[in-house]
């Protein structure tokens, strides 16, 4: 389910954006795509969140501006999460609000904070 105002920007010729069955996207939620971001189905995004592939710029230092994102079956992530390129996002896994994601995130754990670190394991979430 997509609410309103939720933005898909696709910034590249071939760039994909796929979203598994059951997944709840929150409004004002952004894709910035110019690669692949692929969502897993039963994952519930809050409001308010960023989805980005690309660094939009490149840095002259040798590595690519722009990676896949991977975000596993039943994720949740919090309001005003930022998950940046290169990234993927284990099964079961729950983002705090307000966290930036740079780095992968284990399965069924929790991550918090900018950067975000784990600051749980083996967890278990319901709607």
């Amino acid at each position: 389910m997509l609410h309103a105002g939720v933005g898909f920007y696709l910034d590249a010729p071939g760039a994909t954006v796929e979203i598994g069955d059951k997944t709840f996207i929150n409004r004002r939620t952004e894709f910035m795509c110019k690669q692949h971001i692929r969502v897993g189905s039963h994952c519930a995004i809050s409001w308010d969140v960023s989805i980005m592939d690309t660094d939009y710029h490149t840095i002259m230092d040798g590595r690519p501006n722009t990676k896949p994102v991977i975000i596993g079956d039943h994720v949740w992530i919090g309001c005003k999460a930022t998950i940046l390129k290169g990234v993927t996002i284990g099964d079961g896994a729950i983002v705090a609000a307000g966290s930036v994601v740079a780095h992968d995130v284990p399965p069924r754990s929790v991550v918090a904070g900018v950067p975000a670190k784990v600051v749980k394991t083996d967890v278990d979430w319901h709607l």
